[in-house]
């Protein structure tokens, strides 16, 4: 258990959403992403039913650039602290991407604070998409080819639908959009991910487990993110259609999905 007289310790110079009112759902983020960001569906949707927590990874808003590597046990810390902090003793945590495998990570260190997970494209390990991903995002950051990275992402992030769909200016657009909103730390939570393997933890997790899949996902590979089925218990969504990024449609069910998981706890 973290000591009350803790929290703020873990969470110096951590930057954090606290938004809402009722029960307490700690959020973990992805890489590159941001909690309002990821969860801005979950949170504008329930704002007056539950209190969302979570902090943003060095390089994220105003929390400060990270002098080395990461620690996913750091961030799962600091995850638990923002879900205390904000009046919670035990509650659900929802990961999306990297963030799946630091809730992962935060159950196992603190199975006393966590009630539930909600794992959403998530990364249960590193395989040979997301080495060779990470790797030319890393590859472009350190070069400064931010455009070029910002292509990456879109064409990532898209599926061959929603991609064909977009016509010159809206794929500039896209571009521009992406690019605009990069963090600092997105290559340090790169090469984060390109070395997260969470697997050894799932003996350890005893909670009720609800897993997102997005079928046409090109980042987190359909297949990694089911791996988190290996967890005793856990229950599988898949959205055919969907890819790494939900759409307006998909980010709606998603968050009726999460919700009714929650409400049946």
């Amino acid at each position: 258990m973290i000591p009350q007289h803790l929290i703020e310790e873990i969470l110096t110079d951590v930057d954090f959403v606290d938004d809402g009112n009722g029960p307490v759902i700690a959020l973990a983020h992805g890489a590159g992403g941001g909690v309002r960001e990821n969860f801005g569906p979950l949170i504008d949707s329930r704002r007056e039913q539950f209190r969302f927590a979570g902090p943003y990874y060095p390089g994220t808003a105003s929390t400060p650039n990270s002098q080395g590597q990461l620690d996913i046990s750091t961030l799962a810390d600091q995850v638990v602290a923002a879900g205390i902090r904000a009046g919670g003793d035990t509650f659900p945590i929802v990961g999306l991407s990297l963030g799946a495998a630091v809730a992962v990570t935060a159950a196992a260190r603190h199975p006393e604070h966590v009630s539930a997970l909600v794992l959403t494209v998530g990364l249960a390990h590193s395989d040979a998409q997301i080495t060779a991903f990470t790797q030319i995002w890393r590859s472009l950051a350190a070069h400064e080819e931010w455009e070029a990275l910002a292509a990456l992402m879109t064409y990532s992030i898209g599926t061959e639908s929603s991609l064909a769909a977009l016509s010159p200016a809206d794929y500039a657009a896209t571009v521009e959009a992406v690019r605009s909103g990069y963090p600092a730390g997105g290559a340090a939570h790169a090469e984060l991910a390109g070395r997260t393997d969470v697997t050894a933890l799932f003996d350890d997790i005893d909670v009720p487990v609800l897993v997102v899949v997005g079928g046409q996902d090109r980042i987190v590979l359909p297949a990694t993110a089911r791996a988190f089925s290996d967890i005793s218990g856990a229950r599988v969504v898949e959205y055919p259609d969907a890819g790494h990024i939900f759409t307006p449609e998909q980010s709606a069910r998603w968050a009726d999905d999460v919700f009714d998981f929650i409400g049946q706890l």
